[in-house]
């Protein structure tokens, strides 16, 4: 029990020290993606959103990555966010990759949205590298994300 509990504050103290990856952006307003997604279903007027970009760059762990972060999604976050995978390289979204200053093979955005606008950002670069533990991966996104709810 001893070892289970200095494992979990060393992750924890880990999570802290390797935030660096992660990016908050404070950002009132609307783009023409936020007032489609908003009109497109008037149950999103406060449901945030979870894009998980991807990009045409070779990433060997992306794929593995991207199905835990799905397993993830449903079991904690299915409630609070709508998911959507896009490839940020596809012709016609540049707009996107402009928008949230991607060029990394894997990004995690979350957006939150509030009265049907959006409040601001959060950008999450390279999760892919952390998928040799499932069990750091999983704490470390659960902490991104909900510092995000958080702020």
């Amino acid at each position: 029990m001893f070892k289970k509990i200095c494992l979990i504050l060393t992750v924890f103290s880990l999570l802290k020290a390797v935030s660096a990856e992660a990016q908050y952006v404070n950002l009132s307003g609307n783009n023409p993606d936020i007032t489609q997604y908003v009109e497109s279903n008037e149950d999103n007027w406060n449901k945030s959103i979870m894009y998980m970009f991807y990009s045409n760059q070779p990433c060997a762990l992306c794929s593995q990555a991207m199905g835990m972060i799905y397993q993830i999604y449903e079991e904690y976050f299915i409630n609070q966010f709508n998911l959507f995978e896009i490839n940020y390289t596809d012709e016609g979204e540049y707009g996107m990759q402009e928008s949230y200053n991607l060029s990394q093979p894997l990004s995690l955005v979350l957006v939150r949205i509030n009265d049907g606008m959006s409040r601001g950002y959060y950008k999450i670069d390279n999760p892919q590298f952390w998928i040799d533990d499932p069990f750091y991966f999983k704490q470390r996104l659960l902490s991104e994300i909900n510092n995000f709810l958080n702020t």
